[in-house]
């Protein structure tokens, strides 16, 4: 198969290689056919990286084509769009791990371009090992429940979503939280125009606006998109070093894809390797140091992306469940009265907007028996209270002292998902904290509109006896995460 294209695989060595054959920088002008490309070709699998351990239906495979000086190595997925699994020498080694319930049976593809621009593929079939779950952290970049993830720029840590910071000044989750040692920072789509001289060709190419974001994929994929949805840049991604205890980062994204990926003040430069120093379910940052030095207080990059696109990773977490607990401040109530759609649900969740009254303190739910169903307090409205969401779907109310109250299933159902609500909660009666409906003399909903949800919070509402009417009395429910 011969085609006239632009691409070709030998100036690329983007490959982890064993023993690889090295690229003298010549072009081979050579023809082959699809038939005689793979004559002599070598390949072995392996269960590790330094191909130490052989496998037979290892997922590192190990190869060598004496007939090319480099080839384009890919698979086509199940939406028919190519994977590229390397590029460069003609020996090397890569990883092929095919998505969750695939074909352990896969088809790999090696193109070649001659000197002539003439191209040549060839396949070869290999047994791999399919993933039967994800690792931890791609279910967290990428979404166990649906195998992608869109990531956001993220203003609301300090307004500025791209900029300097001194390097390490304190542990990473002080940076991803609150942008502690940042400098100066990008906080609209203008100032991203102010500030083209980081970018490699002097342009904006989309991924300066808000309103930008990236998909992450399950399979090793990103794409970032401009405003209108129209593709950016697209690459792979791994990491590496994946630690979710370390203190400084939990690991290194490796990736030449992201929104806006240059190094500050260095002329375009593309680093390629981020410190992921923060990484939750709805929040990221990386953090690149000046040149790739790690000095302390030195200056350093900083990217700040948040997610919501994960309802049920941020419900319910990624391995046994999560705990919600009443987000009590002193200052704001956690249950009460409001009037039903005042605005969009966020503001709901994050300024308490259309709130009519609600219960402060835990000892203020003590005069609030006549919503309850029975006329007595259960051990819910404490601090310390707290209801689990699992995976499997199971919900468990529990009180103070972690007896447990009341257990049941649960579901959450996007289907009605808006700029009023992520979904709906539907459960087992009596399963969340204080379960009442303000009002009701002790009636317990069976369902609760998500209106508000990220991995630290969730807000949900309820209207008057279910009737959807603008404006009518609905009760609230403010929890955090445990």
């Amino acid at each position: 198969m011969k085609k006239t294209i632009l691409l070709f695989a030998v100036a690329l060595g983007m490959l982890t290689a064993c023993d690889p054959i090295k690229e003298d920088g010549t072009l081979d002008v050579n023809s082959y056919t699809s038939d005689n490309l793979l004559n002599g070709a070598e390949f072995s699998q392996y269960a590790d990286q330094a191909c130490t351990t052989p496998q037979a239906d290892g997922n590192w495979i190990k190869y060598n084509i004496p007939n090319a000086s480099g080839v384009y190595i890919y698979y086509v997925k199940p939406d028919g769009t190519e994977f590229k699994l390397s590029s460069g020498p003609a020996g090397g080694v890569f990883n092929f791990v095919p998505s969750r319930g695939s074909d352990p049976n896969q088809t790999v593809y090696f193109k070649f371009i001659n000197a002539n621009l003439e191209e040549t593929v060839a396949s070869h079939q290999f047994t791999v090992q399919v993933a039967a779950e994800l690792q931890p952290e791609i279910r967290i970049i990428a979404s166990n429940d649906y195998g992608k993830k869109t990531w956001k720029w993220d203003p609301t840590i300090t307004g500025a979503v791209w900029g300097n910071m001194g390097y390490q000044p304190g542990d990473g989750a002080s940076v991803g939280i609150s942008g502690n040692g940042q400098w100066w920072g990008v906080t609209s789509t203008e100032e991203f125009n102010g500030q083209l001289q980081h970018t490699h060709n002097g342009a904006n190419n989309g991924d300066g606006d808000l309103n930008a974001y990236m998909v992450f994929t399950e399979d090793g994929l990103i794409n970032s998109y401009d405003a209108n949805g129209g593709v950016i840049r697209s690459g792979s991604y791994e990491i590496k070093d994946y630690n979710p205890s370390g203190e400084w980062k939990v690991g290194d994204l490796v990736t030449d894809a992201i929104l806006w990926p240059y190094e500050i003040n260095s002329g375009g430069n593309i680093p390629g390797t981020y410190e992921i120093c923060y990484l939750t379910s709805s929040k990221m940052t990386l953090v690149y140091p000046d040149g790739g030095s790690q000095g302390g207080w030195g200056e350093a990059t900083f990217w700040h992306f948040f997610s919501d696109s994960d309802v049920l990773g941020m419900a319910y977490g990624y391995d046994k469940g999560k705990d919600w607990t009443w987000d009590y401040d002193g200052e704001h109530p956690v249950w009460g009265n409001m009037g039903y759609q005042p605005g969009d649900g966020a503001s709901v969740g994050t300024a308490y907007n259309g709130m009519w009254w609600g219960c402060k303190t835990e000892e203020e739910f003590a005069g609030q028996l006549q919503h309850s169903n029975d006329g007595s307090l259960h051990g819910d409205e404490s601090p310390n209270a707290y209801f689990t969401l699992t995976p499997d779907g199971t919900i468990t109310r529990h009180a103070g002292d972690g007896s447990v109250i009341n257990s049941g299933s649960f579901e959450i159902d996007e289907s009605g998902k808006s700029e009023w609500k992520v979904g709906d909660l539907k459960t087992t009666a009596g399963t969340i904290l204080w379960p009442y409906e303000i009002n009701s003399g002790g009636n317990m909903p069976t369902w609760f509109e998500i209106v508000y949800l990220t991995g630290d919070k969730m807000c949900l509402v309820y209207p008057d006896g279910g009737s959807q009417g603008a404006w009518g009395e609905a009760s609230f429910w403010h929890f955090k995460a445990k």
